[in-house]
């Protein structure tokens, strides 16, 4: 290795470490002195891009990665393309590179994946799942809904950890079959190698789906050698031809301070490697190819790791190499059914282990993501049952709690949301995210005091986040200052541009302040950003009802069912609007039915008992009365209508005993109660007068 080839790679090592240890104003100063010893190498360009992008210098970054073929130069660019909001460009150079590999005949299963590494494994380089992830977010940003189910599912199919990529599939309401998505492997156990054998081949994949006969194998020209997007070094041919797979022994590191990341490979390497020799997982293993570790040693264009120290202009590259030794162990037979049942050497358990840590891994997500799913198809009571069957120690994570505590909410079991919330609150104290949910819990239960505690609280750990301000606007609405709620929630939305349900609470501000025409336009802004919202097809089928539209107000309730088909509020507003457009019977069945999926509601048997009367049902309006007594002693409205509906039976005592009850606990409504015990009263005055005649 000549003096230059040590200084670039010890120069790389060191902005890895800047890197990973966050010293990015040193990680840039190096990165310059990399690129100007070696100004046209894209692997520099590549690494300068990403300090640039590091340091949120997004334009810096756009403009120096522009025009590159190469994996990581096309993947800052989209990134930074994503964050400048020019996402077609970042579209355009990611297709162009995923193009590029299937020209080549490469599959996209076959290149090196990330999957699998650990954190002595990483790639600087991104796979191919993250370049769909991207995609994904690319085409979710120009709301190209086809397009960004496409892309996220086929990351989740290359990588199932993605778990990213399964959330926004799930929020897009896609049908994933996580059976197969997270399907476990029968562990077995296999006789590696023995000797050098085993490094020369770099521990090949031996599972059965990479047993293919040489013939099925793709052919074209090397990709490497024609676009060299991987950043490769390029060779001669005649030089190719002796090449093989270095020994691990051979290989000898700069003691720079290298990022060990960037190598499965040790200094006492003539250990069986871990993830090389591994039989794990064949579905997925099959990704990482027996190139895995060529194809990172020689990822830099120098020559000190056992290669040439001399390049050509001939446009190959070591790829030759390494589809021959791949040629080499896929030729190989591996008798399955012959293999012992259980493992029988050191390596043997290693890789028996690793096979039964994946599949608990792979059965885990499983499990998280069915319970997931069922969180964004807002199937509430399925989704509590999933998550709280998981193990203890997973229930117990903030990420489960919030969607506890979020699913209880749903279903109005405010007690056991706000339990939820409140054991969030004390494992993470600082947690900003899903507050503004549980702000929202505290302004049903109407706990001002808790409300103005989290706002404060808030306010000092993030004051420049959306949530907290969403927190001191439900205080601000709660305390019925709605012009100062508007404008917090405003405030949330210039923070965060697509935070739907901050659009939502100011709607329902404005449709406190009567202002319809805001709200809405606030509504339909909030739908614009999430067509599942169905918080807002809420809203504005409540500006609907207010204005006598009842037709609109059913057609926006009944889709906002369609997204959330078991919450009881909007099944009683479909039931609500039947009663206004005279269809009582209708009503009493929406009714019926809301109280079947929540027999505690008091808002369901309200309304049911109150259509009950009505309809002079009598005996079954008395029963919900009667249970609505218990669940509400202190509601007026409820010993009200129970008085009422004593008087229609003759109980004229206990019809006044209730009538009395609702005088005390609303004074305001003294008028109405008045003039029902005057009712009373007359109706005694003509029995007596009927009997004196």
């Amino acid at each position: 290795m000549s003096v230059q080839e040590y200084n670039i790679q010890k120069l790389r090592g060191i902005v890895y470490n800047c890197l990973d240890n966050e010293q990015l104003d040193s990680a840039q100063l190096n990165v310059e002195i990399l690129c100007a010893q070696n100004p046209a190498n894209l692997d520099s360009i590549h690494l300068h891009g990403l300090v640039l992008y590091r340091r949120g210098l997004y334009k810096s970054a756009y403009n120096l990665t522009a025009n590159k073929m190469h994996m990581g130069c096309a993947y800052v660019f989209a990134l930074c393309a994503l964050k400048l909001e020019h996402p077609q460009e970042g579209i355009y150079v990611l297709q162009k590179i995923l193009d590029t590999i299937r020209e080549e005949g490469i599959s996209e299963e076959s290149m090196e994946s990330n999957l699998g590494k650990n954190e002595n494994q990483r790639s600087v380089l991104p796979d191919i799942p993250s370049f769909y992830n991207l995609l994904g977010k690319l085409y979710a940003s120009m709301d190209d809904d086809v397009n960004t189910v496409v892309c996220y599912s086929k990351a989740l199919e290359l990588n199932p950890f993605l778990f990213e990529a399964f959330e926004q599939l799930s929020k897009l309401g896609a049908k994933i079959k996580i059976g197969k998505v997270y399907k476990p492997t029968s562990t077995f156990s296999m006789n590696p190698p023995a000797g050098s054998e085993l490094f020369e081949s770099i521990a090949p994949d031996t599972s059965v789906e990479l047993k293919q006969p040489e013939d099925s194998k793709p052919k074209g020209r090397s990709l490497f050698g024609r676009s060299n997007i991987m950043g490769t070094p390029e060779f001669s041919k005649n030089k190719v031809k002796n090449l093989t797979t270095p020994k691990v022994r051979e290989l000898k590191l700069p003691e720079a301070p290298t990022r060990k990341t960037r190598s499965s490979v040790t200094s006492d390497a003539f250990k069986p490697p871990p993830a090389n020799t591994s039989s794990s997982f064949p579905r997925r293993s099959n990704r990482l190819s027996a190139s895995k570790v060529t194809s990172r040693l020689l990822m830099q264009p120098i020559s000190g790791l056992g290669t040439p120290s001399t390049y050509d202009n001939d446009n190959t590259t070591h790829m030759d190499s390494i589809k021959t030794n791949k040629d080499s162990w896929l030729k190989r037979s591996y008798n399955f059914s012959n293999m012992p049942p259980a493992p029988n050497n050191n390596s043997d358990f290693r890789n028996f282990n690793e096979v039964t840590s994946e599949n608990e891994l792979i059965v885990l997500y499983g499990r998280i993501a069915r319970a997931y799913k069922a969180f964004c198809q807002y199937d509430c009571f399925k989704a509590i049952r999933l998550f709280t069957s998981l193990p203890e120690h997973v229930v117990d994570m903030p990420w489960v709690l919030a969607k506890l505590g979020r699913l209880h909410f749903e279903i109005v079991n405010y007690e056991q949301s706000e339990f939820y919330f409140q054991k969030l609150r004390q494992i993470d104290r600082t947690r900003v995210e899903d507050m503004e949910y549980y702000s929202t819990l505290l302004w049903h239960l109407h706990k001002e005091s808790e409300l103005s505690y989290l706002s404060h609280e808030l306010y000092q750990i993030d004051k420049y986040a959306p949530q907290t301000w969403v927190t001191i606007g439900n205080l601000f609405s709660l305390n019925r200052d709605n012009e100062e709620a508007v404008r917090c929630f405003q405030k949330a939305t210039q923070l965060d541009q697509n935070f739907a349900y901050a659009y939502t609470l100011q709607g329902h501000e404005h449709v406190a302040n009567d202002s319809f025409e805001n709200a809405f336009e606030s509504f339909r802004y909030a739908l614009s950003i999430d067509k599942r919202h169905y918080n807002a097809l809420y809203g504005l089928g409540m500006v609907h009802l207010k204005l006598g539209d009842f037709t609109k107000a059913e057609f926006h309730f009944r889709k906002a069912i369609d997204i959330n088909p078991v919450n009881v509020i909007l099944t009683c507003c479909v039931g609500m609007v039947l009663e206004k457009l005279g269809k009582r019977e209708l009503s009493l069945k929406q009714y019926d039915f809301a109280c079947k999926l929540q027999p505690l509601s008091m808002l369901a048997l309200f309304k049911k008992a109150q259509v009950l009367l009505a309809l002079q049902q009598y005996d079954l309006a008395l029963k919900d009365f009667e249970k609505l007594q218990k669940l509400a002693p202190d509601e007026a409205s409820v010993h009200f209508l129970l008085g009422e509906l004593y008087k229609q039976l003759g109980r004229k005592s206990d019809a006044i005993k209730q009538l009395t009850i609702a005088l005390n606990l609303d004074p305001k409504g003294s008028h109405v109660v008045k003039e029902s015990l005057e009712g009373i009263q007359t109706i005694d005055t003509i029995d007596e007068e009927m009997n004196d005649h």
